[in-house]
């Protein structure tokens, strides 16, 4: 930060919004008292505060305070040491210079507290602050949430000072106000926390502090786990460092270091960080179209041929307030009733933090929601009593709302559907791998995984495919990838031995001793895959032929196989899984120490047993018994045979690579043609609409040339009737004069503003004039003739 920058931070103005209904109007007055002058804090007052009792608001408020009182109707510059009204039903809105004014979006106090308060957080960030005052109802609430997760600080007045509960006491239960004081004492700490802003700003402390938090994070995240139980090494670091930022501002310390011998030596803090970190950023149908899409093309196929034993289970991790566990059973609901379905819905919703748990097992929120459910599920999953909504029961039986670590507990199992929303992007890339295979685990062969619009499922293309890539919804493939132990299970009793133990107890069955003997002594080992190569399932005493590497773990088949055995592997599973037939090779050799063993694998389709996906055993023969290396070189050269057979299926790769190549090319050249084709279409109608354009230029061009002729004889004439002295008038046929030479003014007195007048309405300027024929009597008689001579006022005869 510059030090432009900083004088400009620290010259900038704290925006305070107030909320408020008439019951905090005295409250209002007591804050602004003790504030005083401030030129660094600009007021914006909103809420219902204009009534029959209080119409003279801003002269109350004018004599409780010095600053200077705005009553706003038109946009005002936004300054410090001024207090904001809005007008009388009308709700205030900040930007990052103005204060603007207009009717509030629902009637009454509904939501005008919380508009103002949005509109700080996205305007002014850290330098926003949200007060709530006595009032009724819960609007506020989920602004100043805003505000404290854009950086800002929060206060509430405090219940003991407050004459109605309403608002402080809405704040305080949901833990948003950082500080819960009388609204003296807020003023007095308002004054303190800018202060505290502009020192570290003009110190240029505000530079360093950024590092200083980075750098304390493992210690400020190992006391933090010591507190609460949980750890958040893992989260992502910006988060982090922005949240423990905001509290070292609310605690007015200087230093990382002040900060984390704090939150060691005032185990309140370490709580209040815990839930600062916590992601409660939530809504009702949040990105209503991909809840729609959720609605349309997923949830009516987990009701397809489900029976009411066998219940429809959502697993919805990191729920908040439950407003998105609650949307997922009204879409379920809603599917219910359309569908007439008898099944069960089972929705289980889990977070760590425990406040947010109790608000959303109560199931009631603000008015404000009304900006998220439409009318219609208002009215019929909703009952409003007072100014809150609750959820009816019947959406309330579908969720089970519990504590659960996504990170460390164990995970539910047989999910139709998980939602984890906008959770994931603030955790590192480490969480996230684990968590998607969590989720793999989690969900039933089929089921789908809904993600936030931000979270992605690119990398993860053998755990999910992809059903709607706009909305983040993902299906999951195969069976469960849960890793299972390649290393030896407690190994099995010797077989005989264990057969005389269990003939103490049971009676012998021979054949199925029989059987397992030779199961375990002489069958050959096999391992189940997936089309990827995920082990799914395996026998006893693979490691013979599983090689683990140190570092991350791997339970793909194609990577831990033993090396001599890989390419061998890799081929016969791709030719597996394109031709859906069993495939073998029996030219590999397997190397031990000094030994050598002639390996065949078998590579078999199995059946699909309900699973989504296709599945495939393969089979490691061992041919013979292992032989010496100098066995094997004098047996026909096993290495140079292993060789020649690796070059020969390198060969026959390549050879399919050429053809699938060619194949490409022939594709290519063919569309090729088909371009050609097209291109020479394309030309042939240019050059049919170039003729045409050049027809139209000709006809134009004509045209145009006979309006020219005409003009001139238009002209021409005109010349001629002129240069005569011939007294002529045109008329129409309801005889209106159309034009006339100028020699007619001599018999009438016209004007070029006389086109279009009856003639008959002029008077002759001659005697004897005689009356002008019916344009119909001309029709039939053909040319009327009056032969007259006439001496004009000017002394001119004419003969007519």
């Amino acid at each position: 930060m510059s030090a432009e920058q900083l004088h400009a931070s620290a010259s900038r103005p704290l925006v305070v919004g107030i909320g408020a209904s008439v019951d905090g109007v005295d409250a209002i007055c007591e804050l602004l008292s003790a504030l005083g002058e401030s030129p660094v804090l600009a007021v914006l007052i909103a809420g219902q505060l204009e009534s029959e009792g209080f119409a003279n608001l801003a002269s109350k408020i004018a004599d409780a305070t010095s600053m200077k009182v705005v009553k706003v109707r038109q946009p005002e510059p936004l300054s410090g040491n001024t207090v904001y009204l809005s007008g009388k039903n009308d709700g205030l809105r900040s930007s990052t210079d103005e204060v603007l004014s207009g009717p509030a979006e629902e009637a009454g106090n509904s939501g005008v507290i919380d508009q103002l308060f949005h509109s700080i957080a996205l305007s002014h960030g850290d330098h926003g602050v949200g007060v709530v005052l006595a009032g009724l109802g819960s609007d506020g609430a989920l602004g100043l949430k805003e505000i404290s997760d854009f950086g800002g600080v929060t206060f509430a007045q405090s219940q003991a000072t407050a004459d109605s509960e309403g608002i402080p006491r809405s704040a305080a239960d949901i833990g948003i106000a950082d500080h819960v004081l009388a609204p003296e004492e807020i003023a007095a700490e308002l004054l303190k926390y800018r202060r505290h802003f502009v020192d570290i700003e003009r110190d240029g402390r505000a530079i360093h502090l950024h590092e200083e938090v980075r750098d304390s994070l493992p210690d400020l995240c190992e006391a933090l786990q010591q507190a609460t139980g949980h750890d958040f090494q893992h989260y992502k670091s910006s988060t982090l460092i922005r949240r423990i930022q905001r509290r070292i501002h609310v605690l007015k310390l200087n230093t990382a270091d002040e900060y984390l011998g704090y939150v060691q030596h005032h185990s309140e803090e370490a709580q209040v960080l815990f839930r600062e970190l916590l992601i409660g950023v939530t809504s009702f149908f949040r990105d209503p179209d991909a809840f729609e899409a959720l609605r349309t093309e997923v949830i009516p196929s987990l009701f397809e041929g489900r029976s009411p034993e066998d219940p429809v289970r959502i697993w919805v991790a990191g729920c908040a307030n439950g407003s998105e566990a609650y949307s997922m059973a009204i879409l379920c609901q809603e599917v219910l009733r359309e569908t007439n379905s008898t099944c069960r819905v089972q929705i289980f919703a889990t977070d760590i933090d425990s406040r947010a748990l109790n608000i959303a097992r109560n199931g009631v929120y603000p008015l404000g929601i009304a900006e998220q459910v439409s009318p219609e599920r208002l009215k019929r999953f909703f009952v409003r009593r007072g100014n809150q909504f609750h959820v009816c029961k019947e959406v309330r039986d579908h969720v089970l709302f519990s504590s659960h670590n996504l990170i460390s507990d164990p995970p539910f199992s047989r999910m139709d559907l998980i939602s984890c929303r906008n959770l994931l992007i603030y955790l590192g890339s480490h969480l996230q791998e684990k968590l998607f295979s969590v989720f793999h685990y989690s969900l039933r062969p089929g089921g789908y995984l809904f993600l936030g619009p931000s979270e992605s499922m690119t990398s993860h293309g053998d755990l999910f495919r992809s059903v709607s890539v706009k909305h983040r919804i993902s299906q999951r493939k195969g069976a469960s990838t849960r890793p299972t132990p390649t290393s030896r299970a407690p190994s099995v009793e010797n077989s005989s031995q264990r057969s005389s133990r269990e003939g103490t107890e049971h009676p012998v069955d021979l054949t199925e001793m029989a059987q397992r003997i030779v199961l375990d002594e002489f069958a050959p080992k096999y391992a189940v895959i997936d089309e990827y190569g995920q082990i799914l399932n395996h026998s006893a005493d693979l490691e013979k032929y599983v090689k683990f590497q140190f570092g991350d773990f791997h339970n793909n088949l194609v990577k831990i196989v033993d090396s001599n055995l890989r390419i061998g592997v890799r081929s016969l599973l791709k030719e597996a899984v394109e031709t859906s037939r069993k495939v073998q090779r029996d030219d590999l050799s397997l190397r031990n120490g000094d030994l050598i063993q002639r390996m065949m694998l078998t590579v078999q389709p199995m059946p699909r047993l309900g699973e989504s996906e296709p599945i495939y055993l393969v089979v490691f023969h061992e041919i013979g018994l292992p032989a010496t290396l100098n066995d094997a070189d004098n047996s026909h050269s096993r290495p140079e045979s292993e060789a020649d057979s690796l070059i020969f299926h390198l060969e026959r790769e390549l050879e399919s690579t050429r053809f699938d190549l060619d194949r490409s090319l022939q594709d290519m050249e063919a569309a090729n043609e088909e371009l050609k084709s097209s291109n020479e279409e394309l030309l042939s109608m240019n050059e049919e609409l170039q003729s045409a354009n050049e027809e139209l230029e000709a006809s134009k061009e004509e045209i145009r040339e006979g309006s020219l002729a005409l003009q001139r004889a238009n002209t021409d004439l005109e010349n001629l009737l002129r240069s005569t002295q011939i007294a002529a008038v045109f008329l129409d046929e309801d005889l209106n004069v159309r034009s006339f030479t100028p020699a007619i003014k001599e018999i009438y007195s016209l004007l070029s503003t006389d086109v279009g007048r009856p003639l008959e309405r002029f008077v002759p300027l001659v005697d004897d004039m005689p009356k002008l024929s019916d344009f119909r009597q001309i029709e039939e008689e053909g040319v009327v003739e009056h032969t007259i001579v006439a001496e004009s006022l000017s002394g001119i005869l004419f003969m007519l």
